[in-house]
């Protein structure tokens, strides 16, 4: 396992939040905000905020290779370098786009190291309340130092609040059913967040799975006792 300085490596995270995120919420202009696709939006702060990431990423750890959601986007070979067998720095640069795009606090950065297609840790940062989560493979997860567990209290389905990313409220109906609730804040970052901090008893996401928003924060889940 690659030796990892955590709280380096989070410092780096907050820092490009306060250069590059936090100081355009709220305070987008016009042109500054578009569609890649109908629904997936992606901002100039998400744009700069990758941009420092991978900088500051592979100036921390030379050698290493970097996945970034928004040069995906642009190029979808960027995939093809969880291939290699060089650590690689899964990047989701602003998760929850579209609550930051549109005024709502839901949003913050994503970051996983990755090697030989295992994700080793990572970081799980909830910007605008300066919430760190860090998870290390098979060493626990913290959220800001404390321990992340999961609560295990609910005794059946019906006594369960989830949180469901992925798609509309009417998605979930066939199972609204059999279940306390389910919760959609548009953003996996705080769906994983709410469970390792045992606000949730589960998290369902539908449609599909990506490396920026599953990364981390399936690590997370795992090491703060979800499977």
């Amino acid at each position: 396992m690659i030796s990892i300085d955590i709280d380096k490596v989070a410092d780096i995270l907050r820092g490009v939040a306060q250069t590059e995120v936090l100081p355009r919420f709220k305070n987008l202009a016009d042109g500054e905000v578009r569609e890649k696709n109908p629904g997936d939006f992606v901002t100039i702060a998400d744009e700069a905020s990758e941009k420092a990431l991978i900088a500051a990423l592979a100036a921390y750890l030379p050698g290493s290779i970097v996945v970034g959601e928004e040069a995906v986007a642009k190029d979808e070979s960027v995939l093809e370098r969880l291939k290699s067998d060089k650590p690689v720095w899964v990047i989701d640069p602003i998760d929850g786009t579209y609550n930051f795009a549109h005024g709502r606090s839901h949003f913050g950065i994503l970051v996983a190291l990755v090697q030989n297609g295992v994700t080793q840790y990572g970081w799980v940062y909830d910007a605008p309340q300066d919430r760190m989560a860090i998870a290390i493979k098979g060493g626990g997860a913290t959220i800001n130092g404390a321990s992340a567990k999961m609560r295990k209290a609910a005794q059946t389905p019906a006594d369960m609040t989830g949180m469901g990313g992925g798609g509309q409220a009417w998605h979930f109906e066939p199972v609204s059913g059999h279940i306390k609730g389910i919760v959609n804040v548009r953003s996996s970052l705080h769906d994983f967040l709410n469970l390792a901090a045992g606000e949730a008893d589960f998290v369902v996401h539908i449609n599909k799975v990506t490396p920026w928003d599953h990364a981390a924060t399936i690590l997370l889940a795992e090491e703060a006792g979800a499977y």
